[in-house]
């Protein structure tokens, strides 16, 4: 059977948004580069040592684009410590690009190793458990992974109010379990009491309410 292509790594895997940078310093320097050519060709002085003196200011350009850039993103870093910014987020480029390729079970041995690092993450978790559901009808992992996330310390309102949503339609769907959703429901309600959210899982908590109690019936 034949393998599939490995993976090889790209700029932006390697160097996440800094590639942009990098990119851009470059583009900067070949433009410095080749206009300072031409004018010294215009007035006949285009010779080995000229040229090499265009090179240079090419790399000259190029070094003070990504200097520049550093201390842009030093910057930054000092604004987002004191709490006026939001911190760069892992994209996994790797694991996108795997599912892409149909390489599934590659992108879920990825997310795993990842998980198994890194206790508190949430993002690749979802990712995960996500990719389970969807793609390999693990509806199990795919809980047990979005319980991980509620736990963890570092999981945003947004991320609990995601994961509560996705375990009702787990427990009412494939895991077929009614009263666990009924949980989710109420734990949702009692926690965020006054976002939007609320409001449609009380809706939700009176249909479901309704329906397990007829089929008790």
């Amino acid at each position: 059977m034949e393998q599939p292509p490995e993976y090889k790594p790209t700029l932006f895997d390697r160097h996440g948004p800094d590639a942009f940078v990098l990119l851009a310093a470059a583009g900067h320097g070949v433009l410095v580069a080749g206009m300072t050519a031409m004018v010294l060709g215009l007035y006949g002085m285009l010779n080995p040592v000229t040229l090499v003196v265009s090179i240079a200011a090419g790399f000259a350009t190029f070094a003070a684009g990504v200097r520049g850039a550093q201390a842009v993103e030093l910057t930054i870093r000092r604004i987002a410590l004191d709490g006026t910014s939001t911190p760069y987020k892992e994209q996994y480029s790797r694991e996108q690009a795997l599912v892409m390729q149909g390489r599934v079970d590659d992108a879920l041995a990825s997310f795993e190793a990842i998980i198994d690092a890194d206790p508190a993450a949430t993002t690749p978790r979802i990712r995960a458990a996500e990719l389970y559901a969807r793609e390999r009808g693990n509806a199990e992992r795919a809980a047990e992974l979005l319980r991980q996330v509620q736990r963890a310390e570092l999981c945003s309102a947004g991320e609990h109010v995601y994961v509560a949503h996705r375990l009702v339609d787990l427990y009412t769907g494939p895991l077929n379990d009614p009263g666990r959703a009924l949980v989710e429901l109420r734990r949702l309600i009692e926690r965020f009491p006054n976002h939007p959210a609320a409001a449609q899982a009380r809706d939700a908590l009176a249909v479901l309410k309704a329906r397990h109690q007829t089929a008790v019936d």
